[in-house]
């Protein structure tokens, strides 16, 4: 099939549908509703989000989406397991993830901030001498400045890394070098400290959870608590470096029996963000915001101590940046489905009419062109008509029966394109058959003058008898 053709097919049943106004207008209202209804279903459609997060988080993300499930939101996560805070930001940054749990140390500000989940603190723990004599070392641990020369052993499972460690060493001038740093797994604390292998324990997480607890309980012995090293200069570090807070840890905060800390100990704070892709819509965010924060009692009873759920700060010089859905809902501005598109919607019923009369006036040009096409056979029939009439030979006659023929085609191709009312038949049927009868009575005529014409002939051709024989005739 040629694109004519084609083009040819599709205008004319464009015609066929346009000349029934009723028709065009179900039709428009039909597909304006479904507009909106696909607009409602694309905006309230559930959306799956992925977040990347440590070990240390893949329990808060589990908590959420369960969070999620009972709200019937329709949201739902997937984590995307990582092994550090490094691996996680480059997840987010390669497009794996929409949503990370990232400290605020692992370049966080790059990425708009959801929810503060809670604030990590730094530990330097010294162990309690064995058997209640104070051993030489450990005994004199109590400055940052005495960890030169030290084995600290860097407690795996939570927040604390060699980056951590190196930014407060740098801060004091003690050099990497002189420090020998090793990872202890938590289970094996106790046994190093027992093997002397390691002069101080470095521990960084929620200052009520389990990761700093466990390593104090580890790091008692026969009753005696550890001792703690200030980062006396924390308030300088946090002053050098935004992404952290300088602290004052209450004493017994880290638990244990003794309590520990059993004075107030000085240390360094940063915050746990759960960040999110700039290109996540508000909607998404405000309705993920909405349920961290109407939801955080449940989130913190599911990680006791582990969770303590803050809102960033929403002023404009505010160190890390929300994003924008977060802020329509901390800032109560958060829109609905008909808030966001009432006005389309009250605009498209002001156009909407406009758009009936057009296809209502585009019919009715349709519906006139038809007529007019209508008109124009017929009035070819009635010409051909009065030519009949005026027809002198019988070639004129032969070669109007050909235009005849090639119109009663095309009134019938026309009539296949169109549905002709009753008139409109009876109209093309009555002309048809005057030109019929037009060129059956035109033919009759000149044959009968043809045939007199030829007596006429033969009567004038024979020869002239004489007198005498027509008398005798």
């Amino acid at each position: 099939m040629s694109i004519e053709s084609l083009e040819h097919i599709v205008r004319n049943r464009m015609r066929m549908i346009l000349r029934h106004t009723w028709l065009v207008a179900v039709i428009g209202t039909l597909v304006v509703i479904s507009g909106v209804w696909a607009a409602f279903y694309i905006t309230t459609e559930a959306d799956h989000l992925r977040v990347a997060a440590g070990p240390t988080n893949a329990k808060f993300v589990e908590a959420l989406s369960d969070q999620l499930a009972q709200g019937r939101h329709n949201l739902h996560l997937k984590l995307i397991s990582a092994a550090g805070p490094q691996e996680v930001a480059d997840d987010l940054k390669a497009g794996k993830a929409d949503l990370a749990v990232l400290p605020s140390l692992a370049d966080s500000t790059k990425w708009p901030v959801v929810a503060i989940l809670r604030q990590n603190v730094m530990a330097l723990i010294v162990p309690a001498p064995a058997s209640g004599k104070k051993g030489k070392k450990s005994a004199k641990i109590e400055k940052i400045s005495q960890l030169a020369g030290r084995r600290v052993g860097l407690v795996t499972g939570n927040e604390a890394s060699p980056e951590l460690l190196r930014t407060v060493l740098d801060h004091y001038g003690v050099p990497a070098a002189k420090v020998t740093v090793s990872e202890i797994d938590p289970k094996n604390i106790a046994e190093a400290i027992k093997n002397n292998q390691v002069d101080v324990l470095f521990v960084a997480g929620a200052a009520t959870g389990s990761a700093i607890s466990s390593a104090v309980k580890a790091a008692s012995r026969n009753g005696d608590a550890p001792s703690f090293v200030d980062i006396d200069q924390a308030d300088g570090i946090a002053k050098r470096n935004p992404a952290f807070d300088s602290i004052d840890i209450d004493a017994g905060t880290f638990g244990g029996t003794p309590p520990t800390p059993d004075d107030s100990l000085k240390s360094l704070s940063f915050a746990e963000y759960l960040v999110a892709r700039k290109s996540l819509s508000d909607s998404i965010i405000a309705a993920l915001a909405k349920t961290i924060y109407s939801s955080r009692q449940a989130l913190a009873a599911a990680m006791p101590g582990e969770i303590k759920i803050e809102a960033p700060s929403t002023d404009k010089d505010a160190d890390v940046v929300v994003h924008s859905g977060a802020l329509a809902y901390l800032n109560d501005s958060q829109q609905s489905f008909f808030d966001k598109y009432g006005d389309d919607i009250f605009y498209g019923m002001l156009i909407f009419p406009v758009f009936g009369s057009a296809l209502a006036g585009m019919a009715t040009y349709l519906r006139r062109d038809t007529r007019t096409r209508r008109l124009r056979l017929l009035q070819r029939v009635l010409d051909l008509v009065r030519k009949a009439h005026g027809a002198q030979t019988l070639e004129a006659l032969e070669q109007l029966q050909v235009e005849a023929d090639n119109l009663v085609i095309a009134i019938v191709h026309q009539g296949e394109r169109e549905e002709f009312d009753e008139t409109v038949r009876m109209s093309f049927a009555f002309a048809l058959d005057q030109l019929r009868f037009a060129i059956a009575g035109r033919r009759t005529a000149i044959l009968d003058r043809t045939g007199q014409s030829d007596d006429s002939g033969a009567a004038a051709k024979s020869p002239a008898k004489p007198p005498g024989q027509a008398a005798a005739a």
